[in-house]
């Protein structure tokens, strides 16, 4: 089975969302877009254990403008002329509930026993993933179902009223439900995906309900020969001489035995027990242990965060093994190294009929085709969905690379900073980190560095490739280039780049990465950097000459020989030098345009340090 339509109206902080997946989903999001909200929105229609999570900040709220309002003024007061004219030019602003959160979920692929349960109910499927609205379909049209949660509050009564129903044979409007059995949706093969703490016996948890399910007779039958064993060890340990004499020196003490009793109680009346006296109240006490390593044996806890989460997540894994099931998994790898994340991500997406899984980890993202990334991101605090078209011609296929190799790494970064070239983003993130902590890095601004091509095949003539794919799963872009020089090929290739970015930053003009470098720098300090790069084997570029003919020379070899990092770690290292005054330049103005309400020129032009900035 799998879901070929998702669409949500009010529900949480999802005023509208349409997704129609391909296959598999793969849900990647900036900060509060929606990873946790489109999953229990999916829960909610799918698993009849969900709906008791319902609370009133389900239904979806946003602040409204109330032009008959009249804010700041208390209505049994005179208004001053004053008042009113602030009332005019600011109309009052309120929260607003929506009347109904809607979930509707569009299913096909069921096997003959579920197809059977759903007959009556079932409509044919459009290719686009939606049921199909016309009176007739065609005779090989496959067939879909459509679920539907519906939640309203209830003001007078001050209660949630849910329902989950068939569309189909309903009428919201009119209050007419053709309501979903239980046992229906108990029959859907759906899991959602739960990891806590893992390996433990108690009722409820994970592996017990592996035991129940693989022989409830033979796990009854050992815990209760655990219960025998327990009875008979605690029954030794009272009638142990240490423990008895300790207990008839508490009950001398002010003849406390016989105020208890009717006859004086001794240590022979007093036992031990479990606190509730069964065998669960010992189970919820018990806790994995395991022999790793040289380390003996010791709790789950100590053997770090690692061990615990894949045990957990294998054991989640196993208990969602329902064939053709649709699996359901929020934050999937948080406490996953790289490697687990991307193997438990495939087997989990080999295993399942469809498989949702939202994650914060790009490695989980290597698991999926880009096409089954659905990458959520919020815009002015508007929410949006965005996926890769489907690809057909040559050139964005060679593109479409640079997805794994670039952009994966920036999954949940809200903006992406495209430079020319691999040495542009190693040199400008080495002055980023390198500023004092007053200056907030490019990171606390929602950016994240990436490059045109992997090395030679960089360059200005790539950027639009990357931004296109940047943009279609909705980054904001922006673009660092070089300004070598003007003439009709840098003016067609900057107005392709602006045609697929929101801003461009250009260094001055003849001014490439490597000159940024040094360019404002007092020149002793430049010569010192430049003898230390003899320590790779070439020799002093510039001589301890402090001339332009030296600096210049000095950008040819860093530019030639790729000694970007080099350079810098040199001109660092005594702990005195300046930053490129450029570079600083570039990344406050980076910083300034990756701000979602910059409104400033698309394309800005970076001034020399001792010129002001034009645009």
């Amino acid at each position: 089975m799998r879901v070929t339509r998702l669409l949500i109206e009010g529900f949480r902080g999802w005023e509208h969302l349409d997704v129609r997946p391909r296959e598999h989903v793969l849900l990647a999001a900036v900060p509060r877009a929606g990873r946790t909200d489109l999953l229990a929105a999916l829960a909610r229609a799918l698993d009849p254990n969900s709906s008791r999570g319902a609370a009133l900040s389900d239904l979806h709220q946003k602040w409204v403008t109330d032009p008959a309002a009249e804010p700041g003024t208390d209505a049994a007061e005179p208004e001053t002329d004053a008042a009113e004219d602030v009332q005019e030019a600011a109309p009052s602003r309120r929260l607003e509930r929506v009347a109904a959160a809607q979930v509707e979920v569009t299913l096909t692929d069921f096997d003959a026993d579920v197809q059977q349960l759903l007959d009556g109910v079932l409509e044919p499927l459009e290719p686009d993933g939606r049921a199909s609205a016309a009176s007739e379909a065609p005779a090989d049209a496959a067939l879909c179902v459509r679920l539907a949660y519906r939640l309203t509050y209830d003001e007078a009564a001050e209660s949630l009223e849910s329902v989950v129903y068939f569309p189909a044979r309903s009428n919201p409007e009119l209050g007419q439900y053709h309501r979903v059995p239980a046992s229906t949706r108990r029959a859907l093969p759906v899991v959602v995906l739960d990891t806590g703490l893992p390996l433990q016996l108690r009722a409820g948890m994970g592996l017990r309900r592996i035991l129940d399910d693989r022989d409830a007779k033979a796990a009854t039958a050992a815990f209760d020969m655990l219960a025998l064993a327990v009875e008979e060890a605690v029954t030794q340990l009272s009638a142990d001489t240490a423990i008895t004499e300790a207990v008839d020196a508490v009950l001398a003490v002010g003849g406390a035995g016989t105020l208890i009793g009717d006859t004086p109680v001794t240590a022979e009346q007093v036992g031990f027990r479990a606190e509730d006296g069964s065998v669960a109240a010992l189970l919820r006490t018990l806790r994995a242990a395991l022999h790793l390593d040289n380390g003996g044996m010791l709790g789950l806890a100590q053997h770090g965060s690692t061990v615990s989460a894949v045990l957990a997540m294998a054991e989640a894994m196993l208990l969602a093994t329902v064939p053709g099931a649709v699996v359901l998994a929020d934050d999937f790898g948080d406490q996953l190294d790289a490697s687990a994340t991307e193997h438990l991500a495939s087997l989990l997406r080999s295993r399942s009929g469809q498989v949702w899984l939202s994650t914060r980890r790009p490695e989980a993202a290597r698991a999926f085709e880009p096409t089954e990334v659905v990458r959520l991101v919020r815009h002015g605090g508007v929410r949006s969905h965005h996926q890769f078209t489907k690809i057909t011609d040559r050139k964005a296929l060679s593109a479409m690379r640079q997805w794994h190799t670039q952009l994966l790494a920036a999954l949940t970064a809200p903006v992406v900073a495209i430079t020319e070239g691999p040495h542009d983003v190693a040199a400008i993130g080495m002055v980023d980190r390198r500023r004092p902590p007053a200056q907030l890095p490019l990171s606390a601004h929602g950016v994240r560095l990436v490059a045109a091509g992997t090395g030679g095949d960089g360059g200005t003539s790539q950027i639009p490739r990357i931004a296109d794919l940047a943009r279609q799963l909705g980054f904001r872009v922006l673009v660092l280039i070089d300004r070598d020089r003007d003439n009709q090929q840098t003016t067609d290739e900057l107005t392709k780049i602006q045609a697929s970015c929101d801003v461009v930053l250009r260094l001055p003009l003849g001014a490439a990465i490597e000159r940024a470098l040094v360019e404002g720098l007092p020149l002793p300090e430049v010569a010192a950097a430049s003898a230390a790069l003899t320590e790779y084997g070439i020799p002093d570029p510039m001589s301890g000459a402090t001339d332009e003919w030296a600096v210049s020379n000095l950008c040819k070899v860093i530019h030639k020989q790729g000694l970007h990092e080099q350079f810098l770690e040199a001109l660092y290292s005594d702990g005195k030098a300046q930053h490129p005054p450029l570079i600083l330049n570039a990344l406050a103005e980076l910083a300034r345009a990756a701000d979602p309400a910059y409104d400033g020129p698309q394309v800005i032009d970076l001034a020399l340090p001792s010129q002001p900035a034009a645009s």
